[in-house]
């Protein structure tokens, strides 16, 4: 066996400042499908009429209150970031990674 391609996409469901985000990451030492198209980190904020993607986007028309937006966006992006980052190995990956070596291990005999 061979392995062509890595592909790993994380999940986070966020509460902050009683706001929910949903926090993927998804990162291949290939160009997989779920890549095309976005970046690697993708924040999703839960709204009253669903759920919106955060996103920092300014354009040559924007006016000052969407560049200010997108500055708020932008520095609150990078504080969610830096929250799933801090938070990876946490106690659920703890237990996820001993499961897993368990099974590798019945697997293997």
């Amino acid at each position: 066996m061979e392995i062509e391609e890595n592909t790993l996409s994380r999940d986070w469901t966020v509460v902050h400042e009683g706001r929910t985000f949903y926090v993927n990451l998804t990162e291949s030492d290939g160009q997989g499908l779920l890549l095309s198209n976005r970046e690697n980190w993708q924040i999703h904020e839960e709204t009253e009429t669903g759920t919106e993607e955060l996103t920092c986007d300014v354009f040559s028309d924007s006016t000052p209150e969407q560049k200010r937006q997108a500055e708020e966006n932008a520095w609150l992006m990078d504080k969610l970031i830096a929250f799933c980052i801090r938070n990876w190995n946490n106690a659920f990956m703890q237990e996820l990674k001993e499961n897993m070596e368990t099974e590798r291990r019945r697997i293997e005999g």
